[in-house]
């Protein structure tokens, strides 16, 4: 009888998962999950394109270019998506708890991997030297530990930022929140651009006080709750391609006659960034978001969704470890296409298993 009542206990368990499963997927925004996925990969692309940043004279470096600006909006992307998670917090908890679950999820990930890369380049590759305590915070802001986790700095911002931007995250708000992308498009991404190629300094005072990434945010929250009519969508589609043919003739015409890599129409927050970002995750939005997932393919999505991050932290680590196995030249080709697709997945799979680990998965949420 005992027995009986232990598996009636484990039977109704694991129906009520089920059910909690089954409730928490379909309530899910699949779309969100395939951007995440996307902007991951996309930098991946990026950085196993970094020759872009070197000699322009080389062959490679013309289709490390194409890469760079075709997939620019990885960093912008994963701010969007920030926001459209995050600007109407209030509405599901308080902003004590807002913070705690960043904490949890995002600093302290982040911080065990940066104390974790100070140790693995102080005592492995010895390719940082520590004088004191006060060099070794200097270097975690500079970002010395690796150069890519500048992001987290950024994204901390605009956490920091949330409590007061999502107090306009309302319906009667929009308008505004509207007019403030086009004023900030107009005056702090696009003017400032286009005169720097004339080498006009613009006075960055005359534009809208916006600092940091926060726009991005506002952005992917009012992208994910409009509807846009079919020919807004083709004429963002259309400005994003002019901004990337603009980013890529603009940089390998000045690169070229210069000698070096001229990066002054580059710029996460220029127009033909902010154009890319938005094309992306509109044309993702329209094309996914009245789809039908069976829950299998949503929980497949959910799940390579919550490795985006781990990935994000570790991925530097396994391409270091590839180039000393593989022997890699940087500039081939297969380092800048096929190993994208293996970097991903040692990548993901590394965080999977971590993820299946007690006390480890809090590093890699």
């Amino acid at each position: 009888m005992k027995i009986n009542d232990e598996n009636r206990a484990k039977e109704k368990k694991i129906n009520h998962d089920i059910v909690l499963k089954t409730k928490l997927l379909s309530n899910r925004v699949i779309y969100f999950d395939i951007l995440n996925i996307l902007a991951i990969f996309s930098v991946l692309v990026l950085h196993h394109n970094g020759i872009v940043h070197g000699n322009p004279k080389i062959r490679a470096w013309n289709t490390s270019l194409i890469a760079e600006c075709l997939f620019y909006f990885a960093v912008p992307l994963f701010c969007m998506l920030s926001g459209a998670n995050l600007m109407n917090y209030r509405q599901k908890y308080n902003t004590k708890t807002f913070f705690k679950k960043r904490v949890c999820k995002v600093i302290i990930p982040f911080i065990f991997w940066a104390l974790f890369m100070f140790v693995y380049k102080i005592f492995f590759t010895k390719t940082i030297k520590i004088g004191s305590f006060t060099e070794l915070v200097n270097y975690f802001f500079m970002n010395k530990e690796e150069s890519t986790y500048y992001f987290m700095f950024n994204i901390i911002g605009i956490y920091l930022t949330m409590p007061f931007v999502s107090l306009v995250a309302k319906k009667e708000n929009m308008k505004s929140l509207w007019l403030t992308v086009a004023l900030y498009f107009i005056f702090n991404a696009f003017i400032p651009n286009i005169l720097a190629l004339f080498k006009i300094n613009y006075n960055k005072d005359a534009s809208v006080l916006l600092g940091g990434y926060i726009i991005f945010a506002i952005l992917g929250y009012l992208i994910s709750i409009t509807e846009f009519k079919k020919k807004y969508r083709y004429l963002i589609y259309i400005s994003a391609t002019i901004g990337v043919i603009y980013r890529y003739v603009t940089t390998f015409i000045l690169s070229k006659k210069a000698g070096i890599v001229i990066k002054v129409t580059w710029g996460y927050t220029s127009w033909h960034s902010i154009l890319l970002a938005s094309a992306v995750f509109i044309a993702i939005k329209y094309i996914f978001s009245n789809k039908k997932f069976s829950l299998k393919a949503t929980d497949i999505l959910c799940k390579l969704s919550s490795c985006s991050f781990g990935i994000y932290l570790i991925h530097q680590l396994v391409m270091t470890f590839e180039k000393k196995v593989f022997y890699i030249n940087t500039a081939s080709w297969e380092w800048r296409t096929v190993f994208v697709f293996i970097t991903y997945f040692i990548s993901l799979l590394i965080v999977y298993i971590m993820k299946k680990i007690p006390l480890i998965k809090k590093v890699v949420p």
